[in-house]
């Protein structure tokens, strides 16, 4: 009799247990999936990435804290004057594509409205407004010299002796460029970004809250 007592309070004991282990599961079921879910997010679709320096100034800001999205290249591909990360060996950098695969990109020193010597876009010989552009940077784009093999800079004075430094981008790559070209290490010191070498696209700040939006 003793015996069957206790057999049965093992037997209720054990229920007792797997009721309870049902109910620990269930209860944090929703953070599993919610945990899950973030990490396919971040992992496939969008992360948060950190703005570090002033090479993208004034359009980006150091510490910004944006929103990559990792799948553009897939769903509507990479497009001229797209801010996009990319991966290089010494990490991480956010810039602006300017030249897309197989396009001939070259910069003209004309004069400015207010007779400044600015350098001015050409991509397939044909003149393309960067208007994201102070007219400061626009004038600075041109005021470093380059090693030969990367210069795309020409002066009047080259073009009239029929020297022209323009770069023709390969196919599958993309040549990039920081917004503050007086201090951006872009595709004028590294060449062009493969477009493996491209982690996605950016365009939301997501912090500070009195910068969040679009980027202009």
């Amino acid at each position: 009799m003793a015996k069957a007592k206790t057999e049965k309070k093992t037997k209720e004991l054990n229920e007792e247990t797997k009721f309870a282990e049902k109910d620990f599961l269930m209860s944090y079921m929703p953070f599993l999936i919610i945990i899950t879910f973030v990490i396919i997010i971040r992992w496939f679709v969008a992360t948060p990435v950190r703005v570090n320096g002033s090479s993208m100034s004034p359009t980006l800001k150091n510490g910004d804290t944006m929103l990559l999205y990792k799948l553009t290249k897939k769903t509507r591909g990479i497009r001229r004057f797209d801010i996009v990360v990319i991966q290089t060996d010494s990490g991480k950098l956010i810039k602006r594509v300017i030249a897309l695969p197989g396009e001939k990109i070259k910069y003209v020193i004309e004069k400015g409205e207010k007779d400044e010597m600015m350098g001015v876009l050409y991509i397939n010989g044909e003149k393309v407004e960067e208007s994201f552009l102070t007219e400061e940077t626009k004038i600075n784009t041109c005021r470093e010299i380059w090693e030969k093999d990367y210069n795309i800079c020409n002066t009047e004075k080259t073009l009239f002796e029929g020297e022209s430094y323009e770069v023709e981008v390969p196919k599958n790559s993309y040549y990039v460029m920081g917004d503050n070209r007086f201090n951006s290490k872009d595709s004028r010191m590294i060449g062009f970004i493969e477009d493996k070498g491209i982690l996605g696209t950016t365009e939301i700040i997501l912090f500070p809250f009195s910068r969040t939006g679009k980027a202009k």
